[in-house]
């Protein structure tokens, strides 16, 4: 069985190649692939949750277990930890464990760039981000291995992760960077703009957001957790990853329907856009809600064992 560490999946994967893996899944996913709701075990007294969302696709099977720790980053340690364990669905061989972590992180945000590429207006020159932590500054980056961009408007309410941001970014001095005050300042001014928090409120009002703007959510993934107004949810075309498990789980999704506000036929999943395309108004606001759909996960597993595999990459060990 094949070890692969950090290192060794940066090695092999890239925002390119897994851009391009994703593609692929969300083409052929309701054909060849299972992907049942993912399991949370909330701990309420540790402030923590662990999900385990296991998956096939073609002739492999996977699970993630992935634990997401809010008091963690206060006593510097990661908010998010994982493995990914993949096995053989031919003969039940276990092939191969990873990190979960950098799996997660890669694939969250190269699946943002997904949907920008999909559901922005075309050439944007200005990003967004609120929530300049791990996966947004990653999502960033995802986007900058994509579009030619002028100027990143940024905000997050620690300084400490804002000045880190800052300070990796504005080594470019192709791009320029805004520290805001705020998340209306980002939407306000931003062609793309990134939700990237754990909060349990609205991070901008509705009324800041210009038409034609695209808003990636890629944070909150409980039902008490909303990063995204209701009217923004209004005025928007909404797409997902998954509807099932958008419709379930993640408040920014849940809330308005429960309020009565959206319906499930207002929502698009997004492999119905890549397999029948979308016809943009310039003026739309569109809004694509990342739930943590575990056919990302194992699509971006199965492409690290293959190039791992074929490049002499890991650690082998008997089992």
């Amino acid at each position: 069985m094949l070890l692969l560490n950090e290192n060794d999946l940066r090695s092999v994967l890239n925002y390119k190649n897994v851009l391009e893996a994703l593609e692929s899944g969300f083409v052929g996913y309701k054909r060849k692939g299972k992907f049942p709701l993912r399991i949370n075990i909330e701990s309420e007294e540790n402030n923590s949750n662990v999900l385990f969302m296991p998956s096939s696709f073609l002739d492999y099977s996977g699970v993630k277990i992935v634990s997401l720790c809010e008091n963690n980053p206060s006593i510097g340690l990661p908010y998010t930890r994982g493995i990914f364990v993949l096995t053989s669905l031919k003969d039940g061989k276990p092939l191969c464990v990873m990190d979960g972590t950098y799996l997660t992180y890669l694939r969250t945000a190269t699946t943002s760039l997904l949907a920008s590429k999909y559901l922005s207006n075309k050439n944007p020159n200005s990003l967004g981000i609120i929530g300049t932590g791990k996966i947004g500054t990653m999502s960033i980056e995802a986007h900058l291995s994509y579009y030619e961009i002028d100027i990143i408007y940024a905000f997050d309410k620690l300084e400490k992760s804002l000045d880190t941001f800052i300070q990796k970014f504005g080594e470019d001095n192709s791009i320029q960077i805004i520290s805001c005050k705020d998340g209306n300042q980002v939407v306000s001014n931003s062609d793309i703009v990134i939700t990237a928090t754990t909060s349990t409120f609205p991070v901008f009002n509705s009324r800041s957001v210009n038409e034609g703007t695209h808003i990636n959510g890629i944070g909150a993934y409980r039902k008490n957790m909303q990063e995204i107004p209701e009217g923004l949810i209004i005025r928007s075309k909404i797409f997902v990853d998954t509807l099932e498990g958008a419709i379930s789980e993640p408040g920014d999704i849940v809330i308005p329907l429960e309020n009565g506000l959206v319906s499930k036929e207002d929502i698009t999943e997004i492999s119905d856009v890549i397999l029948k395309g979308f016809s943009r108004k310039e003026s739309d606001i569109t809004f694509f809600k990342s739930v943590g759909f575990s056919l990302e996960d194992i699509v971006t597993a199965e492409l690290a064992y293959r190039e791992a595999t074929k490049n002499g990459i890991g650690f082998e060990v008997d089992m």
